[in-house]
């Protein structure tokens, strides 16, 4: 797991952790996925969701 980041959120946290959890695993697979190898490629990511409709 060298180059994993991993975002959880589980069902007993605040809602707005619960909100704001998946956005912010978007928005740093984003991140890395523009600074690419050489500063020009896009690397590839992977963003996986697991179950967002529990409360």
């Amino acid at each position: 797991m060298d180059y994993t980041i991993v975002v959880s959120s589980g069902a007993s946290d605040p809602a707005p952790m619960q909100y704001v959890a998946p956005y912010s695993g978007t928005a740093m697979a984003e991140h890395f996925m523009w600074q690419g190898k050489d500063g020009k490629t896009p690397k590839h990511v992977l963003c996986v969701y697991d179950d967002l409709s529990k409360q």
